[in-house]
Formats: C-alpha cells, sequence, structure tokens
C-alpha cells in the first residue's frame, strides 16, 4: 500500500497533510489489515519527511522513480509477518 500527500502552498504548514496521512495510515493497516505501507519521498522534501517521521515511518532504501532518486519509508502493522 503506498501513501503520498500533497498540499496547495496556501495550505502548507497547518497539520493538513499530517492529519490525512495519518487517517490513511490507519485506515490501511487497522482497518484494511494491510501489512505494511510504504511512501516514496525526495530527500530534499524536508516537509514531506517531517510528515513520514510523525507517522513513524522510517526509512528503508534508496529507489529511482521516474530518473529521479527517492527514499522508500514503511511502516509495518504491528504483528504483521511482511
Amino acid at each position: 500500500m503506498e501513501l503520498g500527500w500533497n498540499t496547495w502552498r496556501a495550505f502548507g504548514g497547518r497539520g493538513f497533510a499530517n492529519e490525512a496521512a495519518a487517517a490513511a495510515v490507519n485506515h490501511a493497516l487497522e482497518i484494511r489489515r494491510e501489512p505494511k505501507v510504504r511512501a516514496l519521498i525526495a530527500s530534499a522534501n524536508a516537509s514531506s519527511l517531517r510528515v513520514a517521521r510523525r507517522l513513524g515511518l522510517a526509512y528503508e532504501a534508496d529507489t529511482e522513480i521516474y530518473g529521479k532518486a527517492v527514499g522508500v519509508y514503511t511502516r509495518e502493522r504491528e504483528g504483521s509477518a511482511v
């Protein structure tokens, strides 16, 4: 299950991305019982990295998407055997 978030600049820094992404993580892990969620985040995207940390996502690896290097950040459902 992959997560993504984006906010319009005028609404940045107000916690909307964090609140919405937290609800998505909860739904994926607790309701859908997905074993793991992930987000692909560019290392220069400090705002998204902060959101990922707040959500409990941890750096797992580097990868490339559309020719751009990104970090893979994941969180596993407690008790899942991924």
